[in-house]
């Protein structure tokens, strides 16, 4: 989870041309309400950067951004004056932004950070989603502990939500995806830092909790597809969103 100054925001002013695309859409809450105060941000390069695009939601939760077409990193959304209060953002990753197109966009107190998808090319009708999801309630007091991974003691930072399978929902293009199977796995995050113990110093490599899903994929055109994945706490109720671009071959491959 990064924590985000008002500074790294800034509002660029985008030629208007024939490489210009538009990208519209809609920001609510966990019950579909909209927000009213938002950011959208379009990030071209990297994780905010100096290129980043800055865009406002109005009183109805709608935002309209012109933008260069190209590749995009990442765009996130959120409240800023909440972040890390009371919400937390919307990620979307690897976005091939070629032509004008709507992404709504839905955000709470989970973060779907760092969401990648790709085909099986072999063995299985499947689609893989590897993402790590932060809840913000136990962000605000995070359990470390060590566990035993492949017969390595891991130090673990531990902000998860609580899944299950009746949690984790997907799509793509809008058409819904029939969960096959979920595991956790482990992401190297680098030193512990300020997360160290007194078992666990702050130089020593920490891991947060990951998780891969597989999904039966559907029959796929060939080009660009959206994928949006949707998680829920199993205890509270409370929801966080994610979505990708992923390019296929006419056999719904290459991505």
């Amino acid at each position: 989870m990064k924590w985000i100054t008002c500074a790294l925001l800034s509002v660029l002013a985008l030629p208007v041309s024939a490489e210009n695309v538009v990208i519209t859409g809609k920001v609510t809450d966990r019950n579909g309400a909209p927000v009213p105060r938002c950011d959208v941000i379009f990030n071209p390069s990297t994780f905010i950067a100096d290129d980043s695009l800055y865009f406002k939601c109005d009183e109805q939760g709608n935002y309209r951004a012109e933008v260069p077409a190209g590749h995009y990193n990442s765009l996130y959304s959120l409240d800023l004056p909440e972040y890390a209060k009371t919400q937390l953002e919307f990620w979307g990753w690897n976005l091939q932004l070629n032509q004008d197109e709507v992404i709504d966009i839905a955000f709470d107190t989970i973060e779907v950070y760092s969401l990648s998808v790709w085909a099986s090319n072999g063995g299985s009708n499947s689609v893989f989603a590897s993402f790590r999801p932060m809840h913000l309630a136990p962000a605000l007091n995070p359990k470390v502990y060590r566990k035993a991974v492949d017969g390595q003691y891991l130090a673990i930072i531990d902000i998860r939500p609580q899944l299950n399978a009746d949690v984790i929902q997907a799509s793509i293009d809008g058409q819904p995806l029939a969960l096959k199977s979920y595991f956790w796995s482990y992401e190297q995050v680098g030193p512990c830092g300020d997360f160290s113990t007194k078992d666990i110093g702050p130089e020593e490599l920490c891991y947060m909790p990951m998780m891969i899903a597989q999904f039966a994929k559907p029959k796929l055109d060939a080009g660009k597809h959206q994928f949006r994945l949707r998680i829920q706490d199993v205890a509270s109720g409370e929801i966080g969103e994610g979505l990708t671009h992923f390019v296929s071959n006419k056999a719904g491959l290459g991505f």
